[in-house]
């Protein structure tokens, strides 16, 4: 059976701050298959910690196979570039959006990767520093990003040639990585396109979501207006330097995203998420977040809540996975959906109160805790959410204000 050349897996270790090879990966293209085995060396090591506790278990000499994602274990494929950095590295080189994932990781560059791993063809880590725009460039960025976005000339070259030397981001919309000394900000801009203040409904729901109690990385606004509004996040998988380490809620859910089989979205479940993060250490305090996450996503009407859209964070201080600072929280702009993309209990995707508390055990709360926790919880963002709606436009914020006051009534019920 023929096979690809070795691909090396590195890590910036949490603990020793230092580049290791943790392994090696292989695919095998005649049943679109992947192998991974962690490297001896690695394994020896005190410190020696799982780069995926779900579906990579530190196992000395076990071969790790899989066929999800066409052979992509579930670890690559989290940093692998999706939509917007796939159309940049399509462009620069010439590589069919249909192509394999795997090729889309190899032409991703180590320095801008989501969470703290890298790849390469040597046995000795090789990863180059992260060459990023400064905030001061920011506006010029925005204009570079709405110039690829719409296949137009280059309006700063040097900034363009960075943009698509570090096209590692996920997700479908433009954006890109800015320094701030040693803080790195995501930036989302608005697109031309765009029929609503998307960075502003944003920032909308971040903030509430933070004023309630939940768990938000830095935010910022920038700009003044609907073709210039960027939402600056800043990234929760860097520390300065360091980087650390992530995995998607898919990749904890053992599912693909996007779906490519019939029945995928049946994994797809805010219960079964907690029960995957307890697995791999997460405390009680974060599956009753996560309990409190959905709650939201069902309140603001946010239902791109889907399995890429969550995530745990491996925390050095606390040698410990934890569930990540929220993100990607955006309300449908178009319509208050009946269901949200992961199941709130088993079976049901339906927005409804019953619903939300039926698998409320698997959060770690008894049943009257978790009335208390839903009641409180909607009371709250229910008393909040006039104090951050002036971001919004006067249209967006009216549509907004019923949204919130329709589905609160509805989870009284």
């Amino acid at each position: 059976m023929t096979s690809s050349k070795p691909v090396y897996i590195y890590l910036h270790h949490p603990y020793s701050g230092a580049w290791l090879t943790v392994g090696r990966y292989i695919w095998l293209p005649e049943t679109q298959s992947g192998e991974f085995l962690y490297a001896p060396l690695y394994c020896e090591r005190e410190d020696a910690i799982s780069i995926d506790p779900i579906n990579l278990p530190l196992i000395p000499g076990q071969l790790f196979t899989t066929t999800r994602y066409k052979g992509l274990h579930d670890a690559l494929r989290d940093c692998t570039p999706d939509a917007w950095g796939k159309q940049l590295i399509s462009r620069q080189h010439g590589l069919s959006m249909n192509s394999h994932d795997r090729e889309f990781l190899m032409f991703a560059g180590n320095s801008d990767r989501w969470g703290a791993l890298a790849l390469g063809q040597s046995k000795r880590p090789a990863v180059a520093a992260l060459q990023t725009p400064k905030l001061s460039q920011i506006d010029q960025l925005i204009d570079e990003l709405h110039t690829i976005a719409e296949h137009q000339p280059s309006k700063h070259p040097q900034l363009r040639k960075k943009l698509f030397a570090t096209p590692s981001l996920g997700g479908a919309r433009p954006k890109a990585t800015v320094q701030d000394g040693l803080r790195y900000w995501l930036a989302k801009p608005n697109q031309n396109t765009d029929t609503c203040n998307i960075a502003r409904l944003e920032f909308f729901a971040l903030a509430l979501g933070e004023a309630c109690g939940l768990s938000v990385p830095a935010i910022q606004l920038h700009g003044h207006g609907q073709q210039t509004d960027t939402l600056l996040i800043e990234r929760f998988d860097r520390s300065g330097p360091q980087r650390h380490m992530v995995l998607s809620g898919a990749s904890l859910l053992e599912t693909e995203y996007p779906p490519v089989k019939t029945g995928e979205t049946n994994r797809w479940s805010y219960p079964r998420l907690a029960e995957q993060m307890r697995r791999c250490g997460c405390p009680k305090e974060d599956t009753i977040q996560l309990f409190k996450r959905m709650i939201f996503n069902a309140i603001i009407g946010n239902d791109d809540d889907h399995p890429r859209n969550h995530a745990i964070v491996f925390r050095a201080n606390e040698k410990r996975w934890r569930l990540s600072p929220l993100f990607d929280v955006v309300p449908n702009p178009d319509e208050a959906p009946k269901r949200l993309s992961m199941q709130l209990c088993a079976g049901h995707f339906e927005i409804s109160r019953s619903n939300l508390l039926a698998d409320a055990e698997k959060f770690g709360l008894a049943a009257t805790l978790a009335e208390e926790t839903l009641d409180n919880f909607t009371q709250s963002v229910g008393a909040k959410a006039h104090k951050h709606i002036y971001v919004l436009a006067r249209i967006q914020a009216n549509a907004m204000t019923a949204r919130i006051r329709s589905q609160l009534a509805l989870l009284a019920e």
